[in-house]
């Protein structure tokens, strides 16, 4: 009989204990919002959907040749360990290194910093090998680490400099505001290009 009656005390301290952080909870949710508020969460909902989708763009961040790079995610494939490179006799030049098998997926293996015209890291800190485009053009590259997916909101981004653009072989059209400092967005498209001229 003690048991049950000790089971309830506890039970009813615990619920004393949570009771002013509900309350307060309560009060906080039951607080009607700001005009301003209201007119802000309106106007995102009125927006068409094709606007409210340009507003963030998700990217993944990476590391390589000592810059920070940002590769929209919708044309990320996936993100996997490296794999050993095996050359192809003949067709491997410094762009096209060679040859990878990935659970039975044969991945043509390029060098992204000799593609931007960058210098390579003597050692990747956290070495991944990404996967760019789909099943009929499919691209893999290793960088020296994945910092994430990350969020580019609206008005974070903007041209890069000739400078840039010119000395990374066209590559990089935008620099991206993120939260791990401003990276260097790539165009994919012209780096596949690239890629395909070195497969000639």
């Amino acid at each position: 009989m003690s048991g049950p009656a000790g089971d309830g005390s506890r039970q009813e301290r615990r619920a004393g204990a949570l009771a002013p952080t509900d309350a307060g909870l309560d009060e906080l949710l039951a607080r009607p919002l700001a005009d301003a508020d209201l007119d802000r969460a309106t106007g995102e909902l009125a927006a068409p959907i094709s606007a409210r989708a340009r507003r963030a763009m998700s990217v993944l961040a990476v590391r390589a040749g000592g810059e920070l790079l940002a590769i929209p995610s919708m044309d990320v494939a996936k993100v996997v360990p490296p794999a050993r490179v095996h050359r192809v006799p003949h067709r491997s030049n410094e762009v096209l290194l060679g040859i990878a098998n990935h659970d039975g997926e044969l991945l043509l293996c390029m060098s992204l910093e000799a593609a931007l015209g960058v210098p390579r890291a003597d050692r990747r800190a956290k070495p991944a090998l990404v996967v760019i485009g789909d099943v009929r053009d499919r691209w893999a590259f290793e960088v020296d680490e994945v910092v994430g997916v990350l969020d580019v909101a609206e008005g974070a981004s903007r041209e890069a400099p000739v400078t840039v653009t010119a000395s990374r072989n066209g590559c990089i059209a935008r620099l991206a505001g993120t939260e791990s400092g401003e990276a260097a967005l790539l165009d994919v498209q012209g780096l596949a290009s690239i890629f395909r001229g070195a497969v000639g």
